[in-house]
Formats: structure tokens, sequence, C-alpha cells
């Protein structure tokens, strides 16, 4: 490690495998760039013992040294009771069990990046430390149950860090007296740049991502029966609905089975079968409801589509989608337009995915590096709007 290398330690809000979000990316930039990273896993809650996960449960409550250094990372498991974010006395819990890990790993003059509004009062007792939150979600409207909670929190997070990065500038409004803070958005896996290696198949749609209430299902089950029963649709990614853990809502399911083969769910994939999944489809869709931290975030899977060169269908689930989405990006509501979007993309020029490939790869996470560093050791500029 070179003398101008520090110690970063990620509190996560994932586990490290699969790799596909956003503090995954910042991880490996950072090793990439002769750091000693620290990746501290979303904790394993009590639920494990429903899954017969009981000893890795108890291991992670140990946290005495990493469970693996890949790509030049330290991955650090961990164990909680209740998930922080379910009320007081989960998130007073989880804190303490986070401190004591973060006292572990978290020599004098690290910096110490948190991704999640609880984590956020273990982090700050760290003296020598500086202290960074990264913002990729709007808590406080995912969980309007604790909004207050979390937009308190927001605010002590704007007086007391050192800096706030956010994934777009709506989420940067969420800490308007912020000390200092700045826009880093998500971008392109490396993984996903290579030329498509397969045609598309025919009147088939992709959704690649997580499915909670945010999929509209609803939606997606209207614009089959329109297109017809040569349409279908593959889905991609785990569930995280509320209170279901990873189990399918019922919507969902309705959807699955009433179209039999139509649709299937292939579950979560690595970012190495990413590709190939979304190349099969002739149409990729992000069919989000305009509710929670959808409204003011960044989608990833904009990017992974992009880079695939893929015709995208979407909702308009952010006011300023197409001020940073890809080009010739199709923004249909309800229905018949997502329908009629379909088709026409279905059928668009050749043209069109050279340049959403092109603007893909201006956009990878290799280029948003630069601003992160600053970012996180201390150099970065308050963003204005």
């Amino acid at each position: 490690m070179s003398k101008a290398a520090r110690t970063l330690v990620i509190c996560s809000k994932s586990t490290w495998h699969p790799r596909i979000r956003r503090e995954h990316a910042l991880a490996r930039l950072a090793a990439r760039a002769d750091h000693r990273v620290v990746f501290v896993e979303r904790p394993t809650d009590v639920r494990a013992l429903s899954q017969r996960q009981a000893l890795p449960w108890v291991q992670g409550f140990r946290g005495l040294r990493p469970s693996a250094v890949e790509d030049g990372v330290e991955v650090v498991p961990r164990s909680t009771f209740v998930p922080g974010h379910r009320g007081g006395l989960a998130g007073r819990s989880e804190q303490f069990l986070l401190s004591a890990t973060l006292a572990r790993f978290t020599p004098a003059s690290a910096v110490v990046v948190t991704t999640l509004p609880w984590q956020w009062a273990a982090a700050r007792r760290l003296s020598g430390a500086r202290h960074v939150y990264d913002c990729a979600d709007d808590w406080a409207a995912m969980t309007p149950a604790r909004k207050d909670a979390f937009l308190r929190c927001y605010r002590e997070i704007a007086a007391e860090a050192d800096m706030v990065v956010a994934a777009s500038e709506r989420l940067a409004e969420l800490f308007p007296d912020a000390r200092a803070l700045t826009v880093v958005r998500n971008g392109t896996p490396f993984e996903l740049l290579d030329p498509p290696e397969q045609k598309a198949e025919p009147a088939t749609l992709v959704y690649l991502g997580t499915l909670s209430e945010r999929f509209d299902s609803a939606l997606v089950t209207a614009v089959l029966r329109n297109l017809g029963p040569e349409w279908s649709i593959d889905l991609y990614g785990q569930c995280q609905y509320a209170g279901l853990q990873e189990r399918p809502a019922d919507e969902l399911l309705a959807m699955i089975e009433g179209f039999g083969d139509r649709v299937r769910w292939h579950g979560l994939i690595s970012r190495s079968q990413a590709a190939s999944a979304i190349d099969r489809a002739a149409v990729a869709v992000i069919p989000f409801r305009r509710i929670g931290a959808v409204t003011g975030g960044d989608a990833m899977k904009l990017y992974d589509y992009a880079a695939r060169g893929r015709p995208i269908v979407s909702t308009s689930w952010t006011s300023d989608l197409s001020a940073f989405g890809p080009p010739h990006l199709y923004e249909a509501e309800g229905a018949e337009a997502f329908t009629a979007a379909v088709r026409a993309a279905a059928t668009e020029p050749p043209g069109h995915a050279l340049a959403r490939r092109s603007w893909a790869e201006a956009q990878r996470w290799e280029a948003r590096w630069p601003a992160w560093e600053k970012a996180l050791f201390g150099m970065g500029d308050r963003w204005k709007s």
C-alpha cells in the first residue's frame, strides 16, 4: 500500500455476494487504487434460525476477522437480532453491535462510509476517523412508519458528516444543510461493456433488478395481455417485499401463475450472468410505480440495459429521468402507452443500440472514481443546484 493510501471501511447494506450493488463498485475501485478496503456486510438477523442457518448467525456475532479477501477487499460478516430499521430498540441494538465491529477494524485516520441512516450513530463514535455518508436510497420515503426518525437521522448526518455523497440530485436535496456534499451517480459495470454475443429472441421482455412494491405487477400483467400470447418476460432478481423476507408478494405470484411459461422468474443472478440475460431479450423494461425511494434515486438497471444496447421502456418513475437517462429511452405511463412503446422499441433503428452503448461506456464506474475518491478523502466540493 502506497504512502498516500488510506483504510476505507464500508458499512454496507448488502452482503459481498453477489457483487452487484453500488458499494461493491466503490469497494473494488478503492482497492484497485491501492487503498485498504474493509467491507462490513449487511448483518444476518434472527430469521436465519428459520432458514436453518443458526451456525453462521451465531458466528457472525464474533466478527473477529475477515472471512475472505477478494479483489483486495477484506470482507467482514456480521449478525444482529432484528433489522435496524424496524424500530427504536432494534436500531439501538444494531448500533451497539456495529460499534463493536467497527472498533475492531477501524484504525486511526480511516475513512468510514455508512450507507444506511441507522448506521450513523455507531460510526460517528469513532474518533479520529473521517465520516462519509453515501446515500443511494431515501429510507424516509421507503419506510413511512419510520419517516420522522429517518428525517432526524438525515439532519444529524448533515450536521456531523465530513462529506455526504448522493447518488442523484434529488437525494442530495435530503441534506440541504450538509457541511459538504457532492453527487456521484451510479455507473456501468465493466463486465457488461463487452459486445453482445447473441441476437435477441423475438417478443421477449426482460426485467433485471429487485422485485418489491415498486415493481408494478399489475402494469406488466396488463401489458402482457395487450401484447398477446407470443410475448413473454424473464424476471431476474430477488424479492424484497416488506415483511416477506425474500418471498414473492401475492400480486407477483398471481402474475407468474396466471401466465404460465410466459412469465419466468429466475431469481438472483451474478454480474457475469447479467449480460447474456439481457441480450436474450428484445426489449428491457423498468415498470416502476412512482413510490418510495425510487422517485428520487438512480436505477442501476438503466446502465446495465444501456451497456447491452437493448431498447428500454420505462415508466416515468422520477421527474428528471429523460435528463440523466440514456438516449432513445421510451417513457410511457399506463398499460396502453407502455404496450405501444414496447412495440415501437422492438422495431427501432439499429443505430439506437450503438448510441446507448456509447452512453453506457461514458458512464462506467471507473469514470465515477475520481469524484468519489476526492469526496472520500477530503477534496470534494459541495453540490449546488
